[in-house]
């Protein structure tokens, strides 16, 4: 039996909705305004601007007056939190894209369907859209990507994995073809994640040991944990034990206390937000809970205070600070793209939030309405909704910039991010603001009064100088406004620059 069906075209539908059904089935005034800078050719109702490659204008052939996109997202069980941010920043966006023109006149309806947590539902979630005449699917961090990609590849519907990584596990094209030419990435992929948390762990914090704990159940081949080690020994950290359990776990008393044996200065989680939220209470319960960066290399005599790096949707969301309460710690790391920092005002998915929905983005929203763009750019570009020319298109369609920066594919690079875009992201929380350290640090503007994490109890914010050259040369004029308007976590700046001895973090 297929699972329930999401309504299109901005129907919000509730967690609880959700969670009962799988419990009974196992930025600045501009950009609110829709300014033509950032929204490309959206701003400029059905025509588009010339040479424009933004998802509006230049209409595709076809009577019918609505454009049908996929979404499949996990609305329901312990990964509904992603479902939430991929329905609210769609919502957004679609609302944004119908407002001023759709697509060449076209209004753009979204047909949303959950896996929740049966892979095997995949391949049937898959063909229920080919059926409803989708001109493409946005792959939202559901499961059961990897049980379609053959029906994908025969059938050559466009994909966009937005939450999913087949770029990491050597399946997009053209590394590697079981996925086929027409799927794309926009996710940040895991390879490079962990290549640069490992770089900052041995590098900028120093640390040597490192062990870790990751969900057997979504990495059964155990890919994940062949990345982890390979990245943290490469940067020469030594790996003193690895864990595994199951993303609806909620003790992790045995693996803590086995892990403990080996005092390790870094504890890696790779889950899910439950995930991370329970082994952070846990470490607290064990007296084990991250204090700074020198009290995790020497830890008392007995003691251990490992720092917690973890996963994107695990640790990036603050949707687990919630779930840990007063046991979550701030200094917690993960990594994510700096066009995902979505409390700069210089992004137009903030503004399309606060218009639309009248709420603030809180990290991640930027990545599905990107993956809308790229699928309506390359319907537009083909002129058509013949899928192998939507491919073509989107591979042709050149640098887009819709939700938060620039972006776009290739016939030789169906990826979106860059290794020099990928930032250090870590957990603040602004209600009691920064924690006391020597030498002090500030939080970053976003935390001001009018920004976009005030009054907020926590969010993910970027490290900013673990990663600052590498972020300029991806993207130098956002980086020089991080820097002169004060977003960030900069820690710790002195005569204007960002020196490393920020002991929190």
């Amino acid at each position: 039996m297929l699972p329930p069906p999401r309504p299109g075209s901005g129907c919000a539908v509730s967690r609880r909705r959700f969670l009962q059904w799988a419990g009974h089935a196992g930025l600045a005034a501009a950009a609110a305004a829709g300014g033509p800078a950032l929204l490309g050719a959206c701003a400029y109702g059905n025509d588009g601007p010339p040479g424009s490659a933004g998802p509006g204008g230049g209409g595709p052939a076809g009577s019918s007056d609505t454009l049908r996109v996929g979404v499949v997202a996990p609305f329901s069980g312990v990964g509904a939190f992603l479902g939430d941010i991929v329905d609210r920043s769609l919502d957004a966006a679609v609302r944004q894209i119908n407002s001023t023109g759709g697509v060449g006149g076209r209004k753009v309806e979204l047909v949303e369907r959950d896996t929740g947590i049966d892979p095997s539902s995949g391949p049937r979630v898959y063909a229920d859209l080919v059926s409803k005449g989708v001109v493409g699917i946005l792959w939202c961090g559901a499961v059961g990507f990897s049980q379609a990609l053959p029906q994908v590849k025969r059938d050559q519907m466009p994909v966009v994995a937005v939450f999913n990584d087949p770029f990491s596990s050597g399946h997009l094209y053209p590394e590697g073809d079981r996925a086929g030419r027409s799927v794309f990435q926009i996710l940040l992929p895991d390879r490079y994640a962990k290549s640069v948390l490992a770089a900052y762990a041995a590098s900028d914090r120093g640390y040597t040991t490192a062990a870790y704990m990751y969900d057997a159940l979504l990495d059964p081949g155990a890919t994940a944990r062949a990345r982890f080690e390979a990245s943290f020994s490469t940067a020469g950290i030594d790996i003193t034990g690895v864990e595994t359990f199951s993303l609806v776990d909620s003790d992790y008393g045995p693996q803590l206390q086995r892990l403990r044996e080996g005092r390790p200065q870094v504890l890696y989680v790779d889950g899910l937000n439950t995930n991370t939220a329970g082994v952070v209470s846990q470490l607290h319960d064990l007296d084990a809970a991250y204090v700074d960066t020198p009290t995790a290399k020497s830890p008392p005599a007995g003691g251990w205070h490992p720092h917690v790096f973890g996963s994107p949707p695990g640790s990036g969301d603050r949707s687990w600070v919630e779930l840990a309460g007063d046991k979550a710690r701030v200094g917690t790391v993960t990594a994510w793209h700096v066009g995902g920092l979505v409390y700069l005002p210089s992004f137009a998915i903030g503004g399309w939030m606060r218009k639309f929905l009248g709420r603030e983005p809180t990290g991640g929203e930027e990545s599905a309405p990107d993956g809308l763009a790229a699928l309506l750019a390359g319907v537009r570009k083909a002129g058509s909704t013949d899928r192998a020319k939507v491919t073509r298109g989107i591979e042709e369609a050149g640098p887009m910039t819709f939700a938060s920066l620039e972006f776009g594919f290739t016939r030789d690079r169906h990826l979106a991010r860059t290794p020099d875009e990928v930032a250090i992201v870590t957990m603040e929380r602004g209600a009691s603001g920064p924690a006391p350290t020597d030498p002090p640090y500030r939080l970053g503007l976003e935390w001001s009064p009018g920004q976009a994490f005030a009054g907020t109890p926590a969010g993910p914010t970027q490290l900013v100088r673990p990663t600052l050259e590498a972020n300029r040369r991806a993207h130098p004029a956002l980086v020089d406004q991080i820097l002169a308007e004060g977003y960030g976590t900069q820690c710790t700046k002195r005569d204007g620059a960002l020196a490393p001895d920020c002991r929190l973090h």
